[in-house]
């Protein structure tokens, strides 16, 4: 059945792209290595697969100087050359991920008269890109604190889209809770730590009327990952 790609990611280490609005890749490829001898059949060149090649991911987007740990990151690694892990998230309902090393090999941004400041990076894999497809089990409880805050709908393990809303506090807490599992909790796509199965985050600040995204990747090791987000809002 298909899924939507709705909710796809590009890592960076620990730290997600802001503002992509498209993905390509991973474009994997192989040579071939002619062996054709005058025995071969039929008048027919034969081949084996020679060196294989993980090829380039290209990612497009709005652009946001103020993402220090994404789009900034990666004009950074353009100018260091440096090999960087990278990670691409499909949506939790696939239980998909790329994990691969690479460097940064192109870094453009645009303007139009009409249109967003716009931004491409283009990033060759290097080595092989590994495609997980066993899904971490993912969150067994989640829960958040901020006086007059209501969580909806009612958690699942398999929902991954909640709001918060209702707060008249001024800061708010994360608590998930997955054995096994380990939590990183962002804040508008900038990471802010790593959680404690079943302990409560740092506080949260919250701006009246303002949402504040809130992700939390889980996954076990050698499995891919799970994605919960939550939209808090301080409405009083």
């Amino acid at each position: 059945m298909p899924k939507k790609a709705m909710g796809t990611r590009l890592k960076i280490g620990a730290n997600h792209i802001a503002g992509l609005t498209s993905i390509s890749g991973i474009e994997r490829s192989a040579d071939t290595i002619e062996v054709t001898t005058l025995e071969s059949a039929d008048n027919h060149r034969e081949y084996i697969q020679g060196l294989k090649d993980g090829g380039e991911v290209s990612i497009s987007g709005f652009f946001e100087p103020g993402d220090t740990n994404g789009q900034v990151a990666m004009n950074t690694l353009f100018d260091s050359g440096a090999v960087t892990p990278f990670s691409i998230l499909f949506p939790s309902e696939l239980g998909a991920e790329w994990t691969f090393s690479a460097v940064v090999t192109g870094f453009t941004t645009g303007a139009e008269m009409e249109d967003a400041a716009s931004f491409e990076a283009t990033i060759k894999v290097t080595g092989k890109p590994v495609l997980g497809l066993t899904a971490s089990g993912g969150l067994t409880a989640l829960s958040l604190a901020g006086t007059g805050g209501t969580l909806s709908p009612t958690f699942a393990n398999s929902t991954y889209y909640y709001s918060f809303g209702g707060v008249s506090a001024t800061s708010i807490t994360v608590t998930a809770t997955a054995a096994s599992h380990t939590l990183k909790l962002y804040a508008d796509g900038v990471y802010v730590q790593d959680l404690t199965s079943g302990s409560a985050s740092a506080a949260i600040a919250l701006t009246l009327n303002v949402g504040k995204k809130l992700t939390i990747l889980a996954y076990e090791s050698g499995k891919t990952t799970k994605i919960y987000e939550i939209i808090a809002i301080k409405t009083t």
